[in-house]
């Protein structure tokens, strides 16, 4: 499958995720992956969201502020992107242009 549909078809199936868990999984360059999903994010179809790291063991600790061991891992944000397209807006061919002729001898656009 192109690299660029295998973009799509992950982050469809998953719904969110970070440049280098597609790239693990696809077993591609992170820039490469980057570049393609600036192109769906051209496209309209994928976010570009920033996601608060997972908190630490001590979860209910984090309710209540008591603990400080996962503070730096809370107060992180992660790059991920977020498919947000229609299924068939993000299948369709990529538009093209139309260029128009006319007949020298008759004017007639063809």
């Amino acid at each position: 499958m192109n690299p660029l549909f295998a973009v799509r078809e992950l982050l469809r199936k998953r719904e969110m995720a970070t440049a280098s868990q597609m790239a693990a999984e696809l077993h591609l360059s992170i820039g490469l992956i980057e570049d393609m999903l600036a192109y769906w994010q051209h496209r309209g179809v994928v976010k570009q969201i920033f996601a608060a790291a997972a908190r630490g063991d001590c979860a209910s600790a984090c309710d209540t502020g008591s603990c400080h061991r996962c503070a730096p891992a809370t107060a992180a944000s992660v790059q991920a992107y977020r498919w947000c397209g229609h299924p068939e807006s993000a299948a369709a061919t990529p538009p093209t242009h139309v260029l128009h002729f006319r007949h020298p001898r008759h004017g007639v656009t063809r």
